[in-house]
């Protein structure tokens, strides 16, 4: 019976696994000076800050009228690269889609699309480096807005530089 039990119990989590090995993640850009508030709901209540002088990686989890929702591990690159765990919150940790970016990785690599296929409408090549926000999420599939409002479209989430310290390969 703990056979069945376990095996059932695996059977069930693979799709948790591999749907977490497709996140989405995104680097905080926060020019006014002041650390980034983390809140507790879109708008709601700033549980966290992180100081604008480090350099963070979010993942993605959900979205909700321009807030995104994170994972409470937090990654901090620069000359003390850790995982912060944020904690004072029971009902997630969510931060403004204006203070999250992605950026393309140039020579062709990035592109986006009307739809979230590549058999949809293509709407942007990464000929050059443009940084985004990250306004939806669908699968291992990210809707970005170019942060000169030029390009809105798809892509996929893999295709984007995620480190705030380099311009990826």
């Amino acid at each position: 019976m703990k056979k069945n039990a376990l095996l059932l119990f695996a059977v069930l989590l693979m799709p948790v696994l591999a749907s977490a090995q497709g996140l989405v993640q995104a680097y905080i850009i926060d020019n006014d000076g002041a650390a980034t508030n983390v809140r507790n709901a879109p708008n709601g209540k700033v549980v966290a800050t992180l100081p604008t002088s480090e350099a963070f990686v979010v993942t993605l989890l959900d979205v909700k009228n321009g807030w995104w929702k994170i994972d409470s591990d937090v990654e901090q690159y620069g000359d003390d690269e850790k995982t912060i765990t944020l904690n004072g919150s029971k009902t997630g940790y969510w931060i403004h889609q204006s203070l999250l970016m992605l950026a393309t990785m140039g020579s062709n690599y990035t592109k986006l699309y009307k739809t979230p296929s590549t058999k949809g409408k293509l709407v942007f090549k990464g000929e050059k480096y443009l940084d985004f926000h990250p306004i939806g999420i669908k699968g291992k599939w990210v809707k970005v807005e170019s942060v000169d409002g030029k390009y809105t479209g798809w892509g996929l989430s893999d295709h984007f530089c995620t480190n705030p310290l380099t311009t990826c390969p």
